[in-house]
C-alpha cells in the first residue's frame, strides 16, 4: 500500500503549506480550515501506509 501512502501523504504536505502561506498572510480562517483538511490528509497517508 505504500504505492498510494506516499501520495496521499504529500497532498496532505502541500495543503500543510498552503495553510501556512494563508495564515502568514493574515486569512486566518482559511489557514484554519486548510490546516484541517492537510492534517486529515496526514493521517490518511498514514493510515493507508499501516493498512
Amino acid at each position: 500500500m505504500l504505492d498510494y501512502a506516499l501520495p496521499i501523504a504529500a497532498l496532505g504536505v502541500l495543503i500543510l503549506w498552503c495553510a501556512w502561506y494563508e495564515y502568514v498572510r493574515d486569512n486566518r480562517r482559511d489557514a484554519k480550515l486548510l490546516a484541517a483538511c492537510g492534517a486529515g490528509g496526514m493521517l490518511a497517508g498514514a493510515a493507508v501506509w499501516l493498512a
